[in-house]
């Protein structure tokens, strides 16, 4: 088992590295823009939800709000994604969900994530609820204090509790999958 965990992480070293290698050579001047990452991912402008989900991914990671990814950023949201743990990437989908900042999720935020995640999973997994059912389901298992908002505790807690909201509140969406399937797409 520790040589296929091993294997496993230089298969990601490796992988992490070809990526770093693409942003060189597409990006010399060190800051890549969100198209930039696109075509680096082959994301087409026609597919709504993943271009959504790129954009929301690139936001998170592009920490100096300059509008660009320079390279450190790129490279630390290649690790979090590819290698991060499970606390690591449940710390980072709250914060993306936490649109106004201030430590706490409401509905509306909820909703407009689960909204993206609905539609991509709708692809490879079966969902028999609407975003809105969803969403309320979370707020029903999620919110101890009932007072309509889901605290980072909350968040956290919940999410490492039960399997349900865990597939529904991370982000990553088999963010790894979708990284190495549209890695392919680049060579």
């Amino acid at each position: 088992m520790g040589q296929v965990e091993s294997h496993n992480e230089e298969m990601d070293l490796e992988q992490i590295q070809d990526l770093c290698m693409t942003f060189m050579k597409e990006c010399p001047s060190g800051a890549l823009h969100l198209h930039e990452l696109k075509r680096i991912f082959g994301v087409p402008a026609c597919c709504e939800e993943e271009t959504l989900y790129i954009e929301t991914v690139f936001h998170s990671f592009d920490t100096n709000r300059d509008n660009t990814l320079d390279f450190m950023e790129y490279t630390a949201a290649l690790h979090l994604i590819l290698r991060g743990n499970l606390e690591d990437r449940l710390k980072w989908s709250f914060k993306i969900y936490d649109k106004d900042g201030n430590g706490k999720l409401d509905r509306q935020e909820v909703k407009n994530l689960i909204r993206i995640i609905y539609k991509i999973k709708l692809h490879t997994t079966a969902i028999n609820m609407t975003p809105n059912e969803v969403c309320d389901r979370i707020f029903e298992l999620v919110d101890e204090n009932h007072d309509g908002q889901i605290s980072f505790t909350e968040f956290m807690e919940g999410a490492q509790k039960d399997e349900w909201v865990m597939n529904m509140l991370k982000l990553d969406v088999n963010a790894s999958g979708w990284v190495m399937q549209n890695c392919v797409k680049m060579t």
